[in-house]
């Protein structure tokens, strides 16, 4: 069985790209497996051609009263990722969310969630930069260790202004 990597356009940015290129993989007979390393792209192997959709959603903590109501809906999940959930159905059947309302809720809870990464990540990374340089850290040793320490701060802040630039966008008007 061989497996296929796909770069992902970011959940918080884009995800109707993604959800389209697990269509179009299913399509050709690659199942949507996982996420890769760092939750940067996606896995998929052989299986069967199928006609689906797919769909997302996000929720802390789920039990199986949450799955069970997107089967009774049609939708059956596919792969989770910590609060990120993909579901698949077959084409036609109605999208998990109905309304912009419950959609711009997801994103809002997101919005906050990834405030309270960043602000954690941020102040640790300007924390040790106060440390490295009450410490006399030569440039490079400065730089080296930031340029490190900022992979946390970018896969906190990055999606923070994903959310909220989706959030935004679907609260305007038209």
């Amino acid at each position: 069985m061989s497996k296929t990597l796909k770069m992902s356009n970011g959940l918080a940015f884009e995800p109707e790209k993604d959800l389209a290129m697990f269509s179009r993989m299913a399509a050709e007979g690659k199942r949507l497996s996982g996420f890769s390393s760092l939750g940067h792209g996606w896995t998929f192997t052989d299986a069967p051609p199928e006609d689906a959709v797919f769909d997302l959603a996000y929720e802390r903590d789920p039990d199986t009263e949450y799955f069970d109501i997107f089967r009774a809906a049609g939708w059956s999940p596919v792969v989770s990722m910590g609060d990120a959930h993909v579901f698949k159905a077959k084409p036609g059947t109605p999208p998990v969310h109905t309304t912009r309302e419950s959609r711009s809720e997801e994103l809002q809870r997101q919005q906050k969630q990834f405030t309270r990464y960043s602000i954690v990540t941020v102040s640790l990374w300007v924390l040790l930069l106060v440390i490295l340089q009450m410490l006399g850290a030569t440039r490079a040793v400065l730089f080296n260790v930031l340029l490190l320490a900022a992979v946390p701060v970018v896969y906190t802040v990055l999606p923070l202004l994903g959310y909220t630039w989706r959030s935004r966008a679907l609260r305007s008007p038209g």
